[in-house]
Order: C-alpha cells, then sequence, then structure tokens
C-alpha cells in the first residue's frame, strides 16, 4: 500500500505515539518517535514517510518543524530525500556510527538507543519461547493425579528423559536412574552435599554457578589446568590421591569456552573414574547444542563411557530456564541418598514444570533439534561477525558448542566496562570473573548469543559505543587498565 493512501490515524496512534512526552524541542521529538519505530521495524526500508505539508498537519506542528525533523535524520542515514518522489526510510539507525557535522543527529541516535529495553546478553539460555516444540499446555495439567510429591519425580518426566538421553545424547538411561532437580543448580547443590566432596576440582573458568552450589559446604575447591580439549587427566588423577574428591567436568559445550573434549580424553577420564580415585560429576546441560553446518557430532559423554560416572543435566539451554526442570543420573546407593537429601530439601520439583517439560522433551525430535542447531550456529556467526566488525579490538574465538561466545578484551579487568559502560548504554554482558577462581580470566567477558538476531545487531552497535566512550576515557587516564599493547586498537573507532 502506498504511504500517501495509508490512514494518517496509524501515523498518530502507532508512530508518532506519545512523541509530545518526549526530552527536547518539537523536532527532535518528532525524530525520535520516527527513530524508534524505523528501529523496531515498525517502519521497514522504503516506506514512504508522508509530505512535510501533511505530516504538520497529523502532528499539529509547523512544516519548518518538520523539515528540520527530516534534516537531522538525512544526517543520520535512516530517512533518504528522492527529487521530486518524496521522503523514504533508509535503514535501521547504526547506533555506533557518528554522522558527520551532525552532533543532533548523533544525540537522537544515542538518546534512542539509550531509552530501548535492556538487552541480557548474560544469560546463557533461550532468551523466548519461539523455539519451542508445540505442545498443548493443557494436557499436562489433566495428566496429573494424586498428591504431587515424588522427590525422584514425575515418572513420565524421568521416562522422557531416559528416552532423551538415550536417542539423543547416546547415553542409555532407565528412568530408575534419574532423580528430577529444580534445575542442574540443584543437581549440583544435591550432589555436593550428598556426596563426601572434601575436595571439589574444576578449571578455570568454569560454570559461574559452581561457586554458589559450593557455598556453605566445606569442600575445598581446586583449579586443575585445562586447555583446547578440556581438562587434563594426569591432572586429575594426581589430584584424586587426596581421599573424597570430586571432580567437576563440563566434556561437550563447556561452559563458558564452548569447546567439545575429542574422544582419546573422553576415555583417559573414564578410566580415572572406573578406578574410583576420583567421581567424576559430568555436567551435560548444553551437550545438545553441537553448532556447525553441520555440526559434528560429539563423542559419547563420559557417562557412556564409565558406569561410575555421575552426569547432571537440564532442560533450560535446549528449552527454557523458566521450567527449572533439571535432573541427575546416578548408580545406587547415591541415588537413594539424593532422593531422601531432595525430600528433605524440597519434598519434591514443582510437578506441573515437570509435565510441561515432559511434554516439551517429547515433542524433540531429529528434525527439531536440527533446525534448532542451525538456527543457534547462524546467530553464532552473526554475533561473531558483528563483534568483528563493531569491536575489533575483542578476541571471540568461534564456539564449538552451547549458548555463548567467550571473548577477551584488551583491559586487565573488563569488570568496569561490563558492570558500568555496557550496562549504561542498556546491555548486559557476564564479566569473565564471574568464571573464574583465580584471577586469570578477568579481562574476559561472555556475551550470549541466544537472543533474536536484530537484538544482537542492536546489542553490538550499543556495546559499540559504550566500548568507544570507555576506551576513550581509559586513554586519558593510561593507570587505568588497558593492557599494552592493546591500547592503539582498543581506542579505534569501530568500523561503519
Amino acid at each position: 500500500m502506498d504511504q500517501d493512501s495509508r490512514d494518517l490515524t496509524w501515523w498518530t496512534e502507532v508512530v508518532f505515539a506519545g512523541w509530545r512526552q518526549r526530552p527536547g524541542p518539537r523536532y527532535q521529538k518528532l525524530a525520535a518517535a520516527l527513530l524508534e519505530a524505523i528501529d523496531q521495524r515498525t517502519l521497514v526500508r522504503g516506506t514512504r514517510v508522508p509530505a512535510e505539508r501533511t505530516l504538520a498537519a497529523v502532528t499539529g506542528t509547523s512544516r519548518g518543524t518538520v523539515v528540520a525533523c527530516f534534516d537531522e535524520l538525512v544526517k543520520a542515514g535512516v530517512l533518504t530525500r528522492r527529487q521530486g518522489a518524496g521522503t523514504y526510510v533508509a535503514g535501521r539507525p547504526s547506533w555506533a556510527a557518528r554522522p558527520a557535522g551532525s552532533s543532533v543527529a548523533t544525540m537522537l541516535l544515542r538518546r534512542v538507543a539509550e531509552d530501548r529495553e535492556s538487552i541480557d546478553l548474560s544469560l546463557s539460555a533461550p532468551s523466548d519461547l519461539r523455539h519451542l516444540p508445540h505442545v498443548d499446555a493443557g494436557d499436562a495439567w489433566q495428566s496429573l493425579d494424586g498428591h504431587g510429591l515424588d522427590p525422584a519425580g514425575l515418572p513420565q518426566l524421568r521416562t522422557e528423559v531416559a528416552r532423551y538421553l538415550t536417542e539423543h545424547q547416546r547415553l542409555p538411561t532407565e528412568p530408575g536412574q534419574l532423580v528430577i532437580t529444580a534445575g542442574a543448580q540443584e543437581a549440583l547443590w544435591l550432589l555436593i552435599r550428598t556426596l563426601p566432596a572434601a575436595r571439589v576440582l574444576a578449571s578455570c573458568p568454569t560454570y559461574p554457578g559452581l561457586a554458589s552450589a559450593l557455598a556453605g559446604t566445606r569442600g575445598e575447591r581446586t583449579i586443575v589446568p585445562a586447555d583446547v580439549a578440556g581438562d587434563a587427566p594426569a591432572s586429575i588423577e594426581r589430584a584424586g590421591r587426596v581421599p573424597d574428591t570430586v571432580a567437576y567436568l563440563m566434556p561437550t559445550g563447556h561452559n563458558p569456552a564452548g569447546t567439545v573434549m575429542p574422544l582419546l580424553r573422553r576415555q583417559a577420564l573414564a578410566a580415572i573414574a572406573d578406578a574410583g580415585r576420583v567421581t567424576i560429576v559430568e555436567d551435560l546441560s548444553l551437550a545438545d547444542l553441537m553448532l556447525g553446518a553441520p555440526p559434528q557430532p560429539a563423542p559419547p559423554p563420559l557417562a557412556a563411557l564409565s558406569t561410575r560416572v555421575v552426569a547432571v543435566g537440564s532442560v533450560s539451554k535446549v528449552l527454557w530456564g523458566g521450567l527449572r526442570v533439571g535432573w541427575i543420573r546416578a548408580a545406587e546407593p547415591l541415588r537413594s541418598a539424593l532422593i531422601a537429601r531432595k525430600a528433605a530439601l524440597n519434598l519434591g520439583t514443582a510437578v506441573i514444570g515437570q509435565a510441561l517439560a515432559a511434554r516439551l522433551l517429547a515433542a524433540i525430535d531429529a528434525g527439531w533439534l536440527a533446525a534448532h542447531r542451525t538456527a543457534l550456529t547462524q546467530r553464532r556467526d552473526l554475533l561473531l561477525a558483528l563483534v568483528a566488525r563493531h569491536l575489533p579490538a575483542w578476541r571471540a574465538e568461534r564456539p564449538t558448542a552451547g549458548l555463548s561466545l567467550w571473548a577477551r578484551l584488551p583491559l586487565d579487568n573488563a569488570d568496569a566496562f561490563t558492570h558500568a559502560a555496557a550496562a549504561r548504554h542498556g546491555v548486559t554482558i557476564m564479566a569473565g570473573g564471574a568464571a573464574c577462581a583465580d584471577g586469570r580470566h578477568r579481562h574476559f567477558a561472555r556475551l550470549s548469543f541466544a537472543e533474536q538476531p536484530g537484538t544482537l545487531e542492536l546489542a553490538a552497535e550499543r556495546l559499540a559505543v559504550a566500548w568507544e566512550l570507555h576506551a576513550e576515557n581509559l586513554a586519558a587516564s593510561p593507570a587505568a587498565g588497558f593492557s599494552y599493547p592493546e591500547r592503539a586498537r582498543a581506542s579505534a573507532r569501530p568500523a561503519p
């Protein structure tokens, strides 16, 4: 439909709704309303904007006010004038750009960016529900009966988890091996308090939630060396000479590094578990999410190579974190001890969440999982490209599995940037120190690519603005924390 023939009420009620409440003079208020509509794709590339006199009449302003509004947006590169044909939307604003000779346009771009709702890239979990397989949530209620209190977990959910592990993770599992928990976090909490865990071995960096799972226990956290292939078996074996040692490992989809351990190293670790010197806890929370086009299949889990390995996982990474449904796969007598502790803790995991998780797991097949991995691979590649373009001083390796990039910033300590500068510009990312116990990774940050592509674009552009300002501030105060020799590259303006 030609925009001139569109009902002008739409422009006043949708595009310019509440424009008078925005800050600044009237032409800036109109420009900010148009910017937001373009950024949110309410107005798409090629849309014809009403003529100046028409828009002035619609908004109750003068033609000069509208002309000034259009002038600024043309300078910002989001509107274009076609001689004799009118004014059109040229594209989304670039929040990282600095339009030459237009301080007002720059201010408008940044103001609209700052007014937008915050984008959270700190959580390694799906950002919404759009990817979920379709199920009838009402059926979940109808499947329930009895008092709903079973510390081992709903039988139909244990059946679906066992099927899922067997078919999709190559880990043969029976329902009687499982205990359902309120997410993998509770699974770790229960295990650390049920096992005789005098020492807990983990790599650095490692899953950020491990520290809180250990809090309040006597377990001593010990860092073991790791490389691109994962945790070093020889170091774990040596550490296992101390009685009651537990090793926490993420062989597939290491969080936050996104690496995948090769088969030979898994076999060496399985042999250590078989020898009974170390209790190995394998976290499979991200093991479903191998990335690539097409992804290479992961080697079998450690728990498939040794019956003595305890495995934990959850539906949070594949389905939705809000379900708060996880599990532990363990042999007797550990399983019975876990059930007893679970009963003492909370009697059982919320049953409606379990029932819905069972329905969703039952709906997952190889086709759905392949499509989900393809979408995540595309988002991973998009975020890598955005970081390379807008944040060229950052270094991010391409993860083989998982939901996040692990990026190195040219700083001695990235906390100030992640907690203050990025947050002020509307993006939340996880500081590397949250995943590190010895301080070696404080110059890293974790960025989730689970968001929608348009959101990732806006987040990267906001981060570029935040980084440029942060770099300028640090350049003015050399003692404040740049890692040399990255100073010159970090302070360079992002690519247009």
